[in-house]
Parts: structure tokens; C-alpha cells; sequence
């Protein structure tokens, strides 16, 4: 062999080493995806944000990815904090032993009688704000204590976004010129990776987060004890079509008959069944048209229980982005079996 000629490498060793290097990154995949996904909707910042800072991507790059954290970090810390309360609620629930009481339990654990037809005065949002905020921090001291996964996780994510802002564009390229797929290929599968991202936040998410919204505030209104957690529970229901956030909504407005609050039953069923189950209907497909999903909403919802079977929380968006990738590898078969020229949208 000359001097000249190019080294040669098995392909089993590269195969081999390609495995090692993905197994290093699989136990932070959820922040390098979720990341990748923000960090590519992101992009649209920068140029904008580079002008201000005298044409300096990187200079850019770095002040998006603060901006973000400014309003992601604490939206996190206060998310870990009413997940908790979340727990806490269902194991107060999970320990009643009759159905009646349990409804009950939901409106009064923790609600302060008036003396006045036992109607639990509605809570203070500043206050619910900083009973929160106050366990976040709590909550933030133990993470550091006990949990270095989840502060490196964090880590990860912030200087990921950073990444993808400052060199996305160039490390596309470099795995387009080395990928073994053909470039259209790649493409399609990047085109689908990224689709799954915009849907599960835009069209999922946003139309949970819509509901949850309206739930939240028609909680406090009432005066239902934990309205914040109520409202957690209601967006994590909304990922079943159609009926999911009834089954946060229904078991309050029983809880609230059987306590002889029944003006405020009977209000709860009227926005729950008026505009809380209708924003599904409304909101769900006007954001498609941003966030587009090419999957059945059934199918969707059950990828997202399937990953939590699988993995657990990180599942949410496993089960999807699996699901939807194999839709998309099935239909570039189909396309290449029948001769059909891709369609790449830009």
C-alpha cells in the first residue's frame, strides 16, 4: 500500500465505535433532542439578534440562549414543584378507601371554611405563586443535593441550544456529506424529526396548554383547593383526545355536588363541557397549520403511553418521534418500491 492511499478502516470498527459514541449520548438524549427542537424553532432570532450585537453569531447565539433561560428556568422550577404537589395529591387520593369521599377529599383537603355554607374562600393567586415559587427553590437545593443527572441534563440542554444556534447549520452539512443515506434521504428523515418536534409542542402542547389554561382559572374562581396542580393534571389529560381533560374536570364538579356546593358543580360542567372540552375541537386545528403532526391523534396518544411504559416521563416524546420516523422510513420505502419522486419541503 502507498503512503498516498488513503488510511482504511473496517466497517466493523466504525460501526462498532458509532454504537459506543451513541450509547455515551442515550443517557442525555431527551435534553440533546428537546434542544435540537427549540433550538432549531430559535433560529429565526438570531439574525435579528445579530445585527444588535454588530454581526457576532455566536454573540447572538449566547444572548438567545439566555433569554431563554431567563424564562424556561424558573417555568422549570415551578413545573417540578407542582408535580410534586401533583404526587401528593394522588397518594392522599389513592389512600381513600370509598369513591364518595374521595371526591369529596379533592375540593376540601386544604380549602378553609367560611362558616357560611362551608364555601372555601378562592385563593390568592400571588400567594399560590409564592407557595410555589418557595418549593421550587426548596425543591432546587434538593435537586443540587441529590440529583447531579438532572443539573448536568440542564447543563446539556442550555449549551445544546447554544450549539445549535452558532454551528446547526454547519453540522448538518458535515453529516449530509458523511451520512451513509443519500442526501434526499437524510432530509426526509431530518424534515420528519423536525415536524415531530414543532407538532408535539405547537399542535399537542398548545392546544393542552389552551385548556389547561381556561381549567386553571375556572379552578380558582371556584375556590377549589390546588387549582395550579388541577390545572397540571388537566394538561397532562389533554394528550387523550377529545374526553381527557374530563377526567380531571368531571371527578371536581361531583367533589364540588357532594359538598353541597352545587351552583359551582354546575358551573364547572358548563365551561368544561362549553369551552374547556371545545378548545380541543377549535384550537387543536388552527395550530396544526404551525404544527403540523402527520399521525392520527389516537396513535399519538398511545406512542405517548407506550414511551412511558417503555422509559418512563421521557417516553412523552420518545413514543412519538419513534412512531413518526417509522412512518416516514415506511413511506421513502413505498416511494423508492414504486418509483415515486420524493417531495422535499424546504
Amino acid at each position: 500500500m502507498s503512503a498516498l492511499d488513503p488510511p482504511h478502516v473496517p466497517r466493523v470498527v466504525v460501526l462498532g465505535l458509532c454504537i459506543a459514541a451513541l450509547l455515551v449520548l442515550v443517557p442525555f438524549w431527551t435534553p440533546l433532542v428537546l434542544s435540537i427542537w427549540i433550538g432549531h424553532s430559535l433560529r429565526r432570532m438570531v439574525p435579528g439578534l445579530t445585527r444588535l450585537t454588530g454581526r457576532k453569531a455566536r454573540a447572538a447565539a449566547v444572548l438567545t440562549v439566555a433569554l431563554v433561560s431567563v424564562i424556561l428556568v424558573p417555568l422549570g422550577l415551578v413545573a417540578i414543584s407542582l408535580i410534586g404537589d401533583a404526587i401528593d395529591l394522588a397518594k392522599r387520593l389513592a389512600t381513600t378507601p370509598e369513591l364518595k369521599t374521595m371526591f369529596e377529599k379533592l375540593v376540601t383537603d386544604g380549602a378553609q371554611s367560611t362558616g357560611t355554607g362551608g364555601e372555601a374562600p378562592a385563593p390568592n393567586p400571588m400567594q399560590l405563586v409564592m407557595k410555589h415559587g418557595d418549593r421550587a427553590w426548596s425543591v432546587l437545593s434538593m435537586v443540587f443535593a441529590v440529583a447531579t443527572k438532572v443539573i448536568i441534563g440542564l447543563f446539556i440542554f442550555i449549551s445544546s441550544v447554544y450549539v445549535v444556534l452558532s454551528d446547526g447549520p454547519a453540522a448538518y452539512h458535515w453529516l449530509e456529506r458523511h451520512s451513509p443515506l443519500e442526501q434526499r434521504t437524510l432530509k426526509r428523515f431530518a424534515n420528519a424529526f423536525i415536524e415531530t418536534g414543532h407538532g408535539l409542542f405547537i399542535g399537542v402542547g398548545g392546544a393542552g396548554l389552551a385548556q389547561s389554561i381556561v381549567a386553571t382559572i375556572a379552578y380558582i374562581v371556584i375556590g377549589v383547593p390546588e387549582p395550579f396542580v388541577l390545572g397540571l393534571l388537566t394538561l397532562a389529560a389533554s394528550v387523550v383526545p377529545s374526553i381527557g381533560t374530563a377526567f380531571v374536570w368531571v371527578p371536581v364538579a361531583i367533589g364540588l355536588a357532594l359538598t353541597g356546593r352545587t351552583d359551582a358543580a354546575i358551573g364547572l360542567g358548563i365551561i368544561g363541557v362549553a369551552v374547556i372540552g371545545s378548545i380541543d375541537n377549535l384550537v387543536r386545528p388552527f395550530l396544526a397549520k404551525w404544527g403540523k403532526l402527520d399521525l392520527p391523534a389516537f396513535l399519538i396518544m398511545i406512542s405517548m403511553f407506550g414511551g412511558l411504559a417503555l422509559v418512563g416521563a421521557p417516553g412523552i416524546i420518545l413514543g412519538p418521534l419513534l412512531l413518526r420516523l417509522a412512518k416516514e422510513a415506511i413511506d421513502i420505502a413505498h416511494d423508492e418500491k414504486h418509483g415515486v419522486a420524493p417531495n422535499l419541503p424546504g
